[in-house]
């Protein structure tokens, strides 16, 4: 398997994949699902679709016999700090190093297009995937946003005391 930008015949997979991982919509969720924390749909069509036709965001999927196992999305904040997304791994993939594949596929990708740090943002009640994170070389800045309770978008939470914890990476220039 290796890391490819998504296209526009993979975004109803993307949009499966995420909502399976985050949430469980069609198959048992994996380790990284959030069902206790929120309900609904973490994605959908309309989102992935535009990121795709965006010039500063970009989609990356690993696929298994065509099939995406894997997603991540990345959107350029400025020239050299990116933004990560929609980390999602099918729960049949999970435990088996395909996170940490993708993780990789996508620093590199954003390496190669002058990143010197990547942002993620993780609910802070999700200690197990912030240490997942943190081992990946990701290290909390102390920042704390308030969770989006306004945005249908992310879902329906089901619990009042949300927030997203930022970490970074500062990532190695090629060369």
């Amino acid at each position: 398997m290796h890391v490819e930008i998504a296209l526009t015949a993979d975004v109803n997979r993307v949009v499966g994949l995420v909502n399976d991982a985050y949430r469980g919509s069609s198959k048992k969720p994996g380790w990284t699902h959030e069902t206790a924390l929120i309900t609904g749909y973490r994605t959908d069509v309309a989102t992935v679709s535009a990121m795709l036709d965006r010039d500063d965001a970009t989609v990356l999927v690993m696929k298994h016999e065509n099939n995406v196992v894997a997603c991540v999305a990345l959107e350029l904040l400025d020239n050299s700090d990116w933004y990560l997304s929609l980390l999602a791994v099918d729960p049949e993939y999970q435990k088996g190093g395909v996170g940490k594949e993708i993780m990789a596929g996508a620093e590199r990708f954003a390496v190669e297009r002058g990143a010197l740090r990547i942002k993620i943002s993780v609910i802070n009640v999700r200690e197990a995937l912030l240490a997942w994170y943190e081992r990946q070389g990701y290290v909390r800045t102390g920042a704390v946003e308030p969770f989006p309770y306004d945005d249908a978008t992310v879902g329906t939470p089901l619990r009042s005391d949300l927030a997203l914890v930022t970490l970074t990476k500062t990532l190695r220039p090629i060369g």
